[in-house]
């Protein structure tokens, strides 16, 4: 008999609120960008796709980590070796970052290399904090070299049977709920701010859309820059809160302004802000120009790993029958809508669920009567909800690498962002196609970004890439054209007055030999320069009517 439907309660969550920028920088230093983030104080530890890692020891001083992991790559596990001089601090991230590369490696076959090297780093936490919840978010940032830049907010909770619409307002749309107090690092406090004064609050001066200007709007602006940057240095100044954190203590301060306010944008989606703001401030470009780094798109959406909830079904058409309708809703991000469809699930076994749309991958285990009541006791859980987190940054990064070439090619920045638009719009479905070894795991990316929208850009895209190259192409033929007739007139001048000297002056001289020097020179370059025209408008004239 099937089990009615029921919602959900929950025991047990990870999430993963996953926020991809797309830069409009398509090669970044990564050693340089490295090196920033430890001096800025942004990171103390800094590691390589290809696995090596720098990181500041107890002294301050920037040291080299070789990691050399021992182990084969479809095991279980691997082990690795590392320095004895290493912090506590710097060994725990690089466990994390290892655990990652490792799966990683298990989704793209090493031949292809669709995916472009990249640094991961750790970075200073946040905690978000009301009358009755301090929920503590740990940040992390994957930067690859063609300036796809993926920053993770990790949240993991534990709940006494939390109700579902609690759980969708409270979890799965964290970005909008309202906190008293937002804790932040210093660091990326005064970066941000470093990044934002000096173009801030000239949106806010003017009328109709239209900007107010003038010397008093100037005068007016400058003084509440200045202002703004007096209230962040005095309120960073003071000392702030100290938070055990892990096995850390960690200094953090409230958001710089908000400490008397009751009613203000404290939410997840600032801190979102204000650490992009902060990290495109640091990356350095390979490029020739000194141009500044901004941020060219961005999306974002939770990963979520459902680990315990209340009646956790064994089997995957156990969990539908009873589960569906709530997992609808979650995805749906709404827990107000009746009976909504649930989408295909893209894992095919039996151990979990996977669903995925444009706002929420949502993630759904099974639990066997053997399996703990408290998850983490379970030795693999770690690995699971990383492999869940690989995942999902595998498909972000795809979908944001096609979203950015969309954008590019609807207004490119230059010529060489334009050619490269068009290279990633025109092998889009092939590195899809390609983008890992596990069929599974190709079909639902596929499935994703066509459910994100993301695929059903690309012709629309190609076909304005084309016609901007069609139009660049067409200006630097008519630039071309431009030169060519100044160079026809230099040359055609050229040949007058070699006419001029060489053919008429010596016939004039014979034939009017009482004339002047200058006269007889004049007369003959106005002869030749006139026998050279004639010519040209002939050979103009003939293949104009031969064109035709």
């Amino acid at each position: 008999m099937t089990p009615p439907p029921q919602t959900l309660r929950v025991q047990q969550v990870n999430a993963f609120y996953n926020y991809t920028v797309g830069l409009d920088v398509t090669n970044v230093d990564l050693t340089k960008t490295a090196g920033k983030l430890l001096k800025s104080g942004l990171a103390r530890t800094v590691c390589f796709s290809d696995l090596k890692a720098v990181y500041l020891d107890e002294d301050g001083a920037v040291r080299l980590e070789w990691l050399r992991p021992e182990g084969r790559a479809w095991d279980n596990q691997c082990s690795v070796k590392f320095s004895d001089t290493l912090p506590q601090q710097t060994v725990g991230d690089l466990a994390f970052c290892l655990e990652l590369s490792f799966l990683e490696r298990r989704i793209e076959a090493p031949e292809v290399k669709h995916v472009p090297p990249y640094l991961r780093a750790a970075l200073p936490p946040v905690v978000l904090e009301d009358a009755d919840m301090s929920l503590p978010v740990y940040p992390w940032l994957k930067l690859h070299a063609d300036g796809i830049m993926c920053i993770s907010f990790q949240l993991d909770t534990i709940w006494d049977d939390l109700g579902e619409h609690e759980f969708i307002r409270d979890v799965v749309n964290l970005f909008q709920r309202y906190f008293d107090r937002v804790w932040v690092h210093a660091d990326i406090q005064r970066l941000d701010a470093e990044e934002l004064l000096p173009r801030s609050f000239e949106a806010e001066i003017s009328l109709g859309g239209h900007a107010i200007e003038g010397r008093k709007t100037r005068k007016l602006v400058k003084k509440m820059r200045q202002e703004a940057r007096s209230l962040l240095d005095r309120s960073l100044a003071q000392d702030g809160r100290i938070f055990d954190l892990g096995s850390e203590a960690w200094e953090l301060h409230q958001v710089v302004g908000s400490e008397n306010l009751t009613t203000w944008e404290a939410t997840i989606d600032l801190c979102r802000s204000m650490y992009t703001s902060a990290l495109v401030s640091e990356v350095v470009a390979r490029s020739k120009t000194r141009a500044k780094t901004g941020a060219h798109l961005w999306q974002g959406r939770p990963s979520i790993s459902l680990m315990r909830f209340a009646d956790q079904p064994k089997t995957k058409e156990e969990l539908f029958s009873k589960n569906g309708p709530s997992l609808a809703r979650v995805l749906m991000r709404s827990a107000t809508i009746d009976n909504p469809p649930l989408p295909c699930d893209l894992r095919p076994f039996e151990d979990y669920s996977f669903h995925g749309n444009r706002g929420l991958l949502l993630w759904t285990w099974l639990r066997q009567d053997s399996s703990p009541e408290d998850a983490w006791q379970d030795p693999n859980t770690k690995a699971r909800v990383l492999e869940n987190q690989a995942r999902a940054e595998h498909f972000e990064y795809h979908n944001m690498r096609v979203a950015r070439a969309c954008a590019m090619a609807s207004a490119p920045l230059s010529d060489e962002h334009l050619v490269q638009a068009y290279e990633t719009l025109a092998m889009a479905d092939a590195v899809i196609h390609q983008s890992s070894q596990a069929g599974e795991i190709t079909d639902a990316l596929g499935f994703l970004m066509s459910a994100a929208g993301t695929r059903s850009l690309v012709e629309s895209a190609k076909e304005q890439a084309r016609w901007h190259l069609d139009e660049r192409r067409y200006r630097n033929e008519k630039r071309r054209s431009r030169v060519d007739r100044w160079l026809a007139a230099v040359f055609g001048f050229v040949g007058a007055a070699g006419l001029a000297d060489l053919v008429v002056k010596p016939f004039l001289h014979e034939t009017y030999s009482s004339w002047l020097d200058w006269q007889t020179g004049l007369v003959s370059f106005g002869v030749a320069a006139m026998a050279v025209g004639l010519t040209a408008a002939l050979i103009g004239f003939a293949g104009k009517v031969w064109t035709e």
